[in-house]
């Protein structure tokens, strides 16, 4: 799936394996793609795209981007996998990109005077670009988010592009972003549903996704964490009768609260479980190709064990059914907390209005209050709180002493229309897109990028749009209502399952990197401490050591000079 590279340039690129004129510009390309050409245009596939109907005619999406931005958008948004999607008009020479919807395929690239250059891997491109240094904005972001939102990387002088985006390109000129898509829909009015209605019609939509995207030969393998997503993507591609397994890593020295409840799912199924063992003495090659593979620092702890089962998966499987977005879709906790503060907020502020002299008194509140938080409430600066790292409170003193970052810069370069919060549920959606923009898309990132190391294709049914377009228009109460967060999965599951099995609490995909920095990985971290010259308070931290261990270990593969984040260590 790798693109080898793309270039947009004054001049035919030698090393190119494919060339097309566009205009007075050349297109050159070398890697894996799909050449689809006719009277009107060329369309390069780089990547891959599940759906059975997808129309690869290059007239089709011509005109679509000449004449209807609509429908341009809508049937970029069914489209499902990973890819970057290169169109070529023959009569203007005009040259457009399609990102993926889900930032699968990312895109970095290098502009020179004459030229634009594109590619999967990073480290191709920053060869483009010269002596390798760290990109100080980028850095910044990764220390803060441990992932990186915008348009930076983290080597100078090298960008990327964003996910669910068209893009004009030309040579010698920056990428023009002229439309974003994949946006959460605003919620409309309908009729009221019970949860069982509610279940069956996403169900039904999550079997005809999962059945477009997998054929009745694909071998596939469904991670098992012993949660509600999985569990209930594996139930349905038994009841669709495809060829399937369940995986679930366990690791040394750590007791999985869920491993038990995912053994009991596939049980009850009668479905073959694979228990995959990751052991200690495999962590420290399994950090370093984790780390060279995405070209950063993982920004999901169980990217580790995740490769390992890539590994294990190989040769045998076509497809992995991976049931990351739900939580956000159906019932995150994260927006599930941020819903009740803001409805406290809009409380407070209407007492406020009616209750002379309550203005003055707010603002003569201590800082840390809860009244005084829950006064100066504010939507972005909420939403940006829930997606930074957890970090422990001397660290995060130190980091912001050091190395600034603007909130609002972060958040403008979201996938989010949802700047002016005119109501609750325009807030509550914008939350949302901020969580889908960035941990959601870093997840599905990390994975594609791992499995396609082993020609496994990602599938992933909960953020299929017409899944997506559904669960936004829940009412709150199968939301962020009730005991249980993801009622209307759980619902689905009890179809499966025993109802008790479906509403035992659930603890998530925890992975011991705590224990991984103290063991395994300790002497990697301890050279990661020096080349930052970081200090003490900072190599405490759990977070803040992964993260540094992984940028060391990117910049020893990029020769890049030790890095000083701080003038001298405490």
């Amino acid at each position: 799936m790798n693109t080898d590279f793309i270039c947009i340039s004054q001049n035919k690129i030698t090393e190119a394996s494919g060339h097309f004129m566009a205009g007075k510009q050349w297109l050159s390309y070398r890697g894996e793609t799909t050449v689809c050409q006719d009277e009107q245009g060329v369309l390069l596939l780089f990547g891959y795209v599940h759906n059975q109907d997808f129309n690869a005619t290059p007239a089709y999406w011509l005109n679509l981007l000449q004449h209807d931005n609509e429908q341009l958008l809508a049937a970029a948004n069914m489209l499902d996998g990973a890819y970057n999607m290169l169109l070529l008009n023959k009569s203007t020479g005009h040259c457009s990109l399609i990102t993926d919807r889900l930032g699968c395929h990312r895109l970095y690239y290098y502009q020179s005077a004459d030229a634009i250059w594109f590619s999967t891997d990073l480290a191709y491109i920053a060869t483009k670009a010269g002596p390798s240094h760290f990109d100080r904005y980028g850095l910044m972001e990764t220390l803060h988010f441990r992932w990186l939102t915008g348009q930076h990387s983290l080597i100078e002088n090298v960008k990327k592009l964003p996910h669910a985006a068209v893009v004009q390109l030309q040579a010698g000129k920056p990428p023009a972003v002229e439309q974003r898509f994949g946006l959460l829909p605003a919620r409309k009015t309908q009729a009221d549903k019970t949860p069982e209605a509610h279940a069956d019609a996403v169900q039904q939509l999550l079997c005809t996704n999962i059945a477009s995207s997998v054929k009745q030969t694909d071998r596939v393998a469904v991670l098992l964490s012993g949660g509600v997503d999985s569990s209930v993507l594996l139930a349905i591609c038994c009841q669709l009768k495809l060829n399937v397994i369940a995986v679930t890593p366990v690791h040394d020295n750590h007791s999985n609260p869920e491993l038990e409840t995912a053994k009991q799912f596939a049980r009850e199924l009668g479905v073959e479980h694979r228990i995959v063992p990751v052991k200690d003495d495999m962590l420290e090659p399994l950090f370093c190709d984790t780390v060279q593979r995405l070209a950063g620092a993982p920004r999901s702890h169980s990217a580790i064990s995740l490769l390992y089962i890539m590994r294990q998966l190989a040769g045998e499987f076509d497809k992995v059914l991976y049931g990351e977005g739900a939580d956000t879709l159906f019932g995150s906790r994260a927006v599930k907390h941020f819903t009740r503060r803001y409805q406290k907020h809009l409380k407070l502020k209407r007492l406020m209005r009616v209750l002379p002299g309550s203005e003055l008194i707010a603002r003569l509140l201590p800082s840390g209050s809860r009244l005084k938080k829950l006064a100066d409430f504010d939507v972005q600066q909420d939403a940006i709180s829930s997606i930074k790292l957890t970090l422990q409170p001397a660290t995060d003193t130190a980091l912001a002493d050091d190395l600034r970052l603007d909130s609002s810069a972060i958040l403008q370069q979201f996938n989010t229309d949802s700047a002016v919060f005119t109501n609750f549920d325009s807030a509550v959606r914008y939350v949302k897109q901020v969580v889908f923009s960035s941990d959601v898309v870093n997840h599905f990132f990390e994975m594609s990028r791992l499995a396609d190391l082993y020609d496994l294709q990602l599938v992933n049914p909960f953020v299929c749009w017409p899944v997506m377009h559904y669960a936004s228009q829940l009412p709150d109460e199968y939301y962020s209502g009730g005991d249980f967060v993801k009622p209307v999965l759980r619902k689905i599951g009890e179809q499966f399952y025993t109802p008790e099995l479906m509403y035992l609490p659930k603890f998530g995909f925890p992975v011991p990197h705590k224990h991984w920095l103290d063991t395994s990985l300790n002497k990697l971290s301890r050279q990661a401490v020096k080349f930052f010259n970081v200090p003490d308070v900072w190599a405490e931290d759990t977070e803040m050591i992964w993260t540094l261990t992984g940028l060391y270990l990117l910049a020893v593969r990029a020769d890049m000079a030790p890095c000083r984040l701080t003038n001298g260590a405490d």
